[in-house]
């Protein structure tokens, strides 16, 4: 813990107030859900929840969103319900620092590709996608340009171009990022899903989720995401029109939920369609 202490004080303007002990979500069964352990190059060793899908035709990693919920997030809003009834095994999993993970460094993006590897190992020959929301999709936009990235495909939800223009509401934390820009200008870019995006790994598809009613990552963020992807990268998106932040599936579930099963549904087809050709 000493190895991290700088990392900690640091993270405290940020996330201070969710780095608290964990619960499991009151009203979701525990039933069928197994909890693993993922070791990331964060140096964490990432605390998350799989439960299995009868049959299931790929796998779906969860990164979650800013909150003391954590992976749970997934559990109590109906994603991982959804998921699983349509048939996608789901991994939730703690970034680091959350929930149940260790806090180490902020080595975000490293945490999201671990546990999308981890889901490669486990589940061979299976399509793998991440279903991430405003701090989760951050990191998993950041992890994009990875030559290694697991993922087929991401669908991303809130997502802001980078974490000033997500902080501005905060003047202490804001100040502290405009620092790390110039005293560390390669760390902030590593860390903004903007510049990360524009050398994405060729191929992988991106669905990006804004709604009208978002006052943290309006639609606007949307657009200049979209404009700083490659041609190589196809990109979807959906603009939803009274949800709250991340809140798509508990606001909108009719429009939010067929766009996201859908896209998954196509590029898992398209996934299972390239392996066999090999």
């Amino acid at each position: 813990m000493r190895h991290w202490f700088w990392h900690h004080q640091l993270k405290k303007p940020f996330f201070g107030r969710f780095m608290k002990t964990w619960r499991w979500p009151a009203d979701v069964a525990r039933d069928g859900w197994e909890r693993v352990a993922i070791d990331s190059p964060s140096g964490s060793r990432l605390a998350a929840v799989l439960k299995l899908a009868p049959g299931a035709r790929g796998v779906v990693v969860c990164a979650h969103p800013m909150g003391l919920a954590a992976k749970g997030f997934w559990l109590r809003h109906g994603h991982a319900d959804a998921l699983l009834a349509a048939g996608w095994h789901v991994l939730a999993f703690d970034f680091n620092g959350f929930g149940e993970s260790p806090s180490t460094n902020f080595g975000y993006p490293q945490d999201a590709l671990a546990a999308g590897r981890w889901a490669r190992v486990r589940f061979p020959g299976l399509p793998v996608h991440a279903l991430a929301a405003s701090f989760g999709a951050m990191n998993t936009l950041n992890a994009i340009g990875d030559a290694a990235f697991p993922y087929d495909s991401v669908v991303a939800e809130g997502c802001s171009p980078s974490l000033p223009q997500f902080w501005k509401v905060y003047p202490f934390a804001h100040a502290v990022l405009q620092a790390m820009r110039l005293a560390a200008p390669a760390a902030e870019r590593r860390l903004r899903p903007v510049a990360q995006l524009a050398h994405a790994k060729p191929g992988v598809p991106v669905l990006l989720i804004h709604s009208k009613a978002d006052r943290w990552t309006p639609v606007a963020f949307g657009d200049e995401l979209q404009a700083a992807a490659p041609a190589t990268t196809p990109l979807t998106r959906l603009v939803l029109e009274r949800a709250e932040h991340t809140h798509g599936m508990r606001d909108e579930p009719g429009r939010y939920l067929p766009a996201v099963l859908a896209f998954l549904d196509e590029h898992t087809q398209e996934s299972l369609r390239v392996q066999g050709s090999r």
